[in-house]
């Protein structure tokens, strides 16, 4: 609205200032307090105030004369002025002149000496017989008097003086005129005894009424009344002129029935709430109990919200230590890996020191890869991507491979490794995830010859038509009691600081529970300080119609591999470093190598070259990615050997790399005495046999 009145007053500034037309404007000199002449002969009131409000608004040039009423309309007939103020609005159309909007709305009341009589009204008035008005004579007028009494006599005035002083007679029953200025005379003429009745009769609008020849005058009217009632000025003129003598008064006779109903309607509505009061009574009661139980409840939430933020800031503290430890993880290998990288540039070191470097920094890779791979675990198990593979597990197996893959770590550290016991209740296939079992049981027994600085630690298991049972038990630092359960727990050693002298990344164990678990597994430990600690894991066996038949690659048997040379191998591989590492692998065996830095030039280079033996396929590449490629390969090649490797160090993974069409698996970092097993195994008469008669039943797409 205030923007709207902003631009309207902008357009008409300009364009008065741009139409330098001069207007005039007349009112009655009698008719107070709106327009009328003081004692000393200037025209003033209520209307002239708006005019003049109006004028300074715009800065524009509007005379004001005055006059009897006949005299300025005729002028205004005769187009001698512009327009007139104070004019009440015609009930129907006019053709001839246009109207503002409305300055003020006018009403007719009875008025009364309070002399003579305390009140007046309409149905009062219908109850007096004959009684004397005076008013102005008007057909209008007359004819709603006549509508209340028939029999009503007149006395008929022109001006309002002459209307006070007739009021002054007993006999005159009283006045009808128009209020304000009625009242107004009275003030002027000292007669404080004329009052107004309540009710309020023949409402009328009151503006301008301007000639059809000057429209501008009219928008110039209307707008400047919309900004002065805007700004507030409205309110000062009225203020000064109408309000003191538009006080409403009070006609009791008439009001008296609506007080008469409202007391009923009281009545009514106590009873009502007297009748309900017993209901309210009892939901009052009931929400109060229902309130109480809630607060209860609050109380229990606040009190677990509460535990929950304790959980909280002591997980953010774990994990607070966690990345203090990652770093440390992360940046002591890396340190011995670069710099002992920087040594072997110089040639001042002898061969021994050289090879000591070499094998410092495998360690240091190793160590990482560690760190790295627990990570990876940890994050699969959270977010739900690390599922069960039911086979046939050989747990006599497990436990005798990684006793000979820990025997030399524990002979380097003085440490005796032992099987300590074996039972078995059972000839029956025990059926479970062979990985999780192997992660589980690595877990357990590195992190016992990890903490165990002297003595032995100890391999158990039992093995029965149901479950398999085992334990891993070491002479070495132990754990507090208070700490023990904690040791399951995401990014928590026994020994969590910084300073610790143990190496790794706290997660082990995490992994170990959480494998335990998705196997409906059990897992749980018994220590004591610097006497030693003995881990104990329950695993049941699965049903036999939940396993999955796998697609076993060749396995990795870890003998020194023999294969012959003069083999055709091609190396997809968008990584140069990993291209480079391959090829000096392969030198010896390879006629030829032939490079594919995407899946697309893999394809084609196979359908260039059909009689390649090797094929290693990186499983992500740009343009066309592993899987895909060997899946293209295989709807026109099923006899080149095909080699998937991957830093995806997932199970799933491994199996689509198989189901596609692939031949073997192998994880990057690429071990080279693992690839070239895998290799001699690819070609030798047996292996050759088995992949032809796997192929043979590969779906073509």
């Amino acid at each position: 609205m205030k923007r709207r009145t902003l631009f309207l007053l902008v357009f008409l500034i300009v364009f008065t200032y741009l139409s330098p037309a001069q207007y005039k404007v007349m009112v009655s000199t009698n008719y107070p307090p709106y327009n009328y002449l003081n004692e000393n002969g200037e025209l003033v009131g209520f209307n002239i105030d708006i005019l003049k409000a109006i004028k300074d608004l715009y800065k524009i040039e509007i005379t004001i004369e005055g006059g009897d009423w006949k005299t300025i309309n005729t002028s205004l007939s005769q187009g001698k002025i512009h327009g007139i103020a104070g004019a009440h609005y015609p009930g129907t159309p006019d053709n001839e002149f246009n109207y503002t909007r409305s300055v003020i709305q006018t009403s007719h009341y009875f008025l009364f000496n309070n002399k003579f009589r305390n009140n007046i009204s309409v149905d009062e008035l219908r109850t007096i017989q004959n009684p004397l008005i005076v008013l102005w004579e008007n057909d209008v007028l007359l004819h709603y008097i006549h509508s209340i009494n028939p029999n009503a006599r007149f006395i008929f005035v022109d001006n309002y003086e002459d209307l006070l002083n007739e009021l002054e007679k007993p006999e005159v029953t009283c006045a009808f005129s128009q209020k304000i200025a009625s009242l107004y005379f009275a003030g002027i003429l000292e007669k404080p005894h004329i009052h107004s009745g309540s009710e309020k009769i023949l409402e009328r609008n009151m503006g301008f009424k301007i000639s059809k020849d000057a429209p501008q005058l009219a928008n110039i009217l209307n707008n400047g009344l919309e900004v002065i009632m805007s700004n507030g000025e409205y309110q000062k003129i009225y203020d000064k002129w109408i309000s003191e003598y538009n006080t409403e008064g009070y006609n009791w006779q008439y009001l008296i029935k609506y007080f008469i109903i409202a007391g009923i309607l009281v009545a009514l509505v106590i009873l009502i709430l007297l009748a309900f009061n017993n209901t309210l009574k009892v939901r009052v009661r009931k929400r109060t109990e229902d309130l109480q139980h809630q607060l209860e409840l609050n109380k229990q939430i606040t009190r677990e919200l509460e535990k929950q933020k304790t959980k909280a800031e002591e997980s953010d503290k774990m994990k607070s230590a966690f990345l203090a430890n990652m770093s440390h993880e992360i940046r002591t290998p890396m340190n011995g890996i670069l710099g002992f990288t920087e040594l072997l540039k110089s040639y001042n070191y002898s061969k021994e020191e050289q090879k000591q470097f070499i094998e410092i920094i495998q360690q240091s890779g190793q160590r990482m890869l560690t760190t790295i791979n627990n990570i990876i675990e940890i994050s699969k198990i959270d977010s739900g991507l690390e599922s069960i593979q039911i086979t046939e597990t050989d747990l006599e197996k497990i436990v005798s491979e990684l006793f000979h893959f820990f025997t030399p770590e524990a002979k380097r550290k003085g440490i005796e490794l032992i099987i300590e016991k074996k039972e078995l209740h059972s000839k029956q296939t025990f059926y479970s995830d062979t990985y999780k079992i192997t992660s589980i049981l690595t877990n357990l027994i590195k992190n016992a010859l990890k903490f165990t600085p002297q003595g032995s630690v100890k391999i158990g298991y039992t093995i029965s038509n149901y479950e398999a049972s085992f334990y891993v038990s070491d002479t070495g630092i132990g754990i507090e009691k208070e700490k023990q359960n904690a040791v399951f727990s995401y990014f928590v050693q026994a020994d969590s600081s910084i300073s610790s002298r143990f190496e790794g990344s706290g997660l082990g164990l995490s992994i170990c529970r959480e494998y335990v678990k998705m196997l409906n597994g059990e897992i749980s430990v018994e220590s004591e300080i610097n006497k030693g600690s003995t881990f104990y894991v329950t695993i049941p066996s699965h049903s036999p119609t939940s396993a999955t038949k796998q697609n076993e690659p060749v396995n990795y048997t870890g003998n020194k591999p023999s294969i012959p040379g003069g083999l055709k191998i091609i190396i997809a591989e968008d990584d140069m470093t990993s291209f480079f590492f391959l090829k000096y692998i392969l030198e010896g065996i390879s006629a030829r190598v032939l490079h594919a830095e995407n899946g697309l030039e893999a394809v084609e280079l196979i359908k260039s070259h059909p009689d390649t033996d090797i094929i290693l396929m990186d499983s992500k590449m740009p343009e066309l990615n592993g899987i895909d490629a060997v899946k293209q390969i295989r709807e026109f090649n099923t006899d080149v050997y095909i080699i998937a490797q991957s830093a995806y160090a997932v199970e799933d993974y491994k199996t689509q790399t198989i189901d596609a069409g692939c031949n073997n698996y192998i994880e990057k970092p690429v071990d080279k005495t693992k690839l070239l097993s895998i290799i001699s195994q690819a070609v030798s008469k047996k292996s050759v046999r088995m992949f032809t008669e796997t192929n043979h039943s590969l779906p073509h797409q």
